[in-house]
């Protein structure tokens, strides 16, 4: 099965599903159609959907709260950009480094010194509650190490040691066509920062690209980080766009799915839920009404699978002493009686204290018909 069919807007990130032990998805797009990425993320039962779109244009995802799937602003990234052929980097401050392409052999070393440069950096991931953190800086290691001689053809890392002892590194991805090239991760040691390295990286690798004919070079980072924006402009880069980053958590193929059955509501049932709740539209209770509203025949009520997902989180799983802290239900399309449906329960890892619960019910057609986000207090 191709995870990323050449009409996809969603991309699987292969790095994030594998480091976090869910279906990550990515887009990076002038606009995004939400009906669009809210029927994608259904279809290949994303849990976490990153979304980057142009600064200030997040209104396109309004839609996927309708759904219950919220987006969460996770951050801003604003990137800088130096024509590289029209200026000249300026000498290295330090002349004490040795800077050199990293190998395969320094995998170990730059490894340690990545988690120890971004320990407590705080990144589009961190805000997202679903991620762990140690995980996340786990992730910056490995994404370091990708970008190691040999690795890829288009990425290369340069290191700078002094007294043979690598205190700062810079990882870079160019194109050879278009004559761009991209400063993509820097990080000097905290035993060293201050003395002007994280200056020397940026006019190292623009020296480095410029000599072999790259036309302009791009950095970028989160806009909050405002002392390496001050280097940037030190050295020459402007202000070229920037991107609103979203998270969206919609947790369709996370944990486990204990329960998976059929869902069948009987006219009898739906009569009864009428009489208790006293609502007795007749779309409930007469098919000749439910016809003229435009439906086949008479519908369940929507609170009737509600109660159904209450009596199974009571009774089932999580069992007795269970509580609703939350409940969010879409009804997408109608569920009708005596039709048969299929009710799937997925529990994703708890979080913070409560049990997270997403359930579905689709049509035997396979269209989904209820989509529910709930939250669980299990209490002994």
């Amino acid at each position: 099965m191709n995870d990323n069919p050449p009409s996809a807007l969603l991309h699987e990130s292969s790095l994030d599903s594998e480091r976090f032990g869910l279906r990550v998805f990515r887009v990076r797009a002038a606009e995004v159609d939400g009906g669009r990425l809210f029927k994608e993320i259904l279809a290949r039962e994303v849990d976490v959907a990153i979304v980057r779109l142009p600064a200030g244009s997040g209104s396109q995802l309004q839609r996927l709260g309708r759904y219950g799937m919220h987006p969460i602003h996770a951050d801003t990234l604003v990137y800088y950009r130096v024509p590289l052929a029209d200026r000249e980097p300026q000498p290295l401050r330090n002349d004490d480094l040795l800077f050199a392409e990293a190998t395969a052999d320094d995998a170990g070393e730059l490894k340690a010194l990545v988690s120890g440069t971004f320990d407590g950096y705080v990144s589009h991931y961190h805000a997202n509650p679903r991620l762990d953190p140690a995980l996340i800086l786990a992730g910056y290691a490995q994404w370091a190490a990708g970008y190691l001689a040999g690795e890829d053809q288009g990425r290369i890392t340069w290191v700078a040691r002094r007294n043979g002892v690598i205190v700062a590194f810079a990882c870079c991805h160019h194109d050879e066509q278009q004559q761009e090239c991209e400063g993509v991760l820097y990080g000097v040691h905290p035993d060293h920062a201050g003395g002007g390295i994280y200056g020397d990286l940026i006019r190292y690798t623009q020296t480095q690209y410029r000599a072999r004919g790259y036309q302009t070079m791009t950095v970028s980072t989160q806009i909050w980080n405002l002392a390496v924006q001050k280097v940037w402009g030190r050295e020459g880069f402007v202000l070229d766009c920037a991107y609103d980053t979203f998270h969206i958590n919609a947790m369709l193929s996370a944990g486990d799915a204990l329960v998976d059955r059929e869902l069948v509501f009987t006219p009898d049932q739906v009569a009864q839920f009428a009489a208790v709740t006293g609502d007795t539209n007749a779309v409930h209770l007469d098919d000749e009404a439910a016809q003229r509203a435009g439906f086949d025949s008479r519908i369940s009520h929507g609170m009737l699978a509600g109660s159904e997902l209450s009596r199974i989180f009571g009774t089932e799983i999580p069992g007795i002493g269970t509580l609703f802290l939350r409940s969010e239900m879409v009804f997408l399309k109608p569920i009708y009686p005596r039709r048969i449906y299929n009710l799937k329960v997925r529990y994703p890892p708890a979080l913070r204290g409560y049990v997270p619960a997403v359930a579905t019910v689709h049509e035997q057609a396979g269209d989904l018909c209820l989509l529910s986000y709930s939250d669980l207090l299990k209490r002994e």
